[in-house]
């Protein structure tokens, strides 16, 4: 039986990806706490929590609309670099679906392709790499290749089972991208926590082709026992930038800076202030943490950055690593800071910070700017 790729299988897809997500999130955790953060499954379960509740407000009409609206919401409300990767996944998929009612099997493939390539591009990671894209790449060429011979459900169920191998072949593999890269030989051994969860993903857009299956209770992986879902929450009121006045000379370069943490922003841009020997500096705010304070990065907090300190002249960013960087990216890439012209300064996060405030204080046009923040590498402690 032929299961219509319609806007009730979407939200299948979904429902049953959140749940999943809630019921492997301590399982995805142990795998990030072996080589990241320990906080990948903390995330998405945040994540997916929120994207399914303000679908489920929004009420988009389309499968394209209902993926992309997921996706924007999991790149603003995910900390780490998962929110703007997973967003990515799902934002492109619903672009490449477009406004049809009614999905072909056809351009599923090419929305998943499209999905892939983008997050390869985002996170400049190729198959082998220890990343989600080890479980997405052979899903989305598994999925093309079935298709050719069968339906959909075939072709789906080819994804999934693609993706969970691609996510075993991580274990022995050496990391070449992301947090687990810093660890090098001590990477080996273990599965990547973000293939995995793309494993899961995968899976659960296999699933929405049977109502009956996606209607039972998820059972976890240690446990087996049904997952819970979390009660729902009003969000917090989302904190103003802290930015400076602005200044009288107009048309200078602003400056961003984003954190993980909301007083490591603050305190830098105090600093870079304090250093640029004037009482009138270039425009600074910064976008630290996640709008309740917790360590992350918020899209929404560098969007409303990056809008108080845009005087048309540009806006430089500094970011402290992987996931900030990642988030501001993905914010330039789908042009959610225009009509702001953006640019991220590869420079150290405190020296840069501070020289570039200081060239733009002075007057300096972007390139000056960018130039001086990528000169402050070059300072030698010793």
């Amino acid at each position: 039986m032929t299961v219509p790729l319609d806007l009730a299988f979407f939200h299948r897809f979904l429902d049953r990806a959140t749940r999943v997500v809630i019921a492997e999130a301590a399982y995805l955790t142990e795998l990030d706490a072996a080589i990241g953060d320990a906080d990948h499954g903390a995330n998405l379960k945040r994540g997916f929590t929120s994207a399914a509740d303000a679908v489920e407000r929004e009420a988009p009409a389309t499968p394209g609309a209902l993926l992309t609206a997921a996706g924007v919401h999991l790149t603003n409300t995910v900390g780490g670099a998962s929110g703007p990767l997973f967003g990515t996944v799902l934002r492109r998929m619903g672009k490449v679906l477009g406004d049809d009612a009614v999905v072909e099997p056809e351009t599923l493939g090419k929305a998943l392709a499209a999905a892939v390539a983008s997050v390869r591009r985002l996170g400049d990671a190729a198959p082998g790499d220890k990343t989600m894209v080890d479980a997405l790449q052979p899903a989305a060429d598994a999925y093309i290749e079935a298709l050719a011979t069968g339906g959909v459900t075939e072709a789906l169920e080819a994804a999934a089972r693609a993706a969970g191998a691609g996510a075993e072949a991580t274990i022995p593999m050496r990391a070449r991208r992301g947090r687990a890269s810093y660890l090098g030989e001590r990477s080996i051994g273990h599965q990547d926590p973000g293939a995995t969860s793309s494993a899961l993903l995968m899976t659960a857009l296999h699933e929405a082709t049977d109502p009956v299956l996606c209607a039972a209770p998820v059972e976890t992986r240690e446990t087996r026992e049904p997952a819970q879902a979390e009660p729902r929450t009003e969000p917090e009121a989302e904190p103003e930038p802290e930015v400076e006045a602005a200044p009288l000379t107009p048309g200078r370069v602003g400056m961003v800076l984003v954190s993980h943490s909301r007083d490591v922003a603050a305190s830098t841009a105090a600093l870079a202030r304090a250093l640029t020997g004037t009482d009138k500096p270039a425009p600074a705010a910064a976008a630290g943490g996640l709008p309740d304070g917790s360590v992350g990065t918020s899209a929404e907090l560098v969007r409303a950055a990056v809008a108080a300190v845009d005087e048309g002249a540009g806006v430089v960013v500094l970011c402290d690593m992987g996931s900030a960087v990642l988030t501001v990216k993905a914010l330039i890439g789908d042009g959610s800071l225009a009509p702001a012209e953006v640019r991220i300064a590869d420079a150290p996060f405190v020296e840069g910070a501070v020289t570039a405030l200081v060239t733009a204080s002075a007057g300096g046009d972007l390139d000056t700017v960018l130039a001086a923040a990528d000169d402050a590498r070059a300072y030698r402690k010793l």
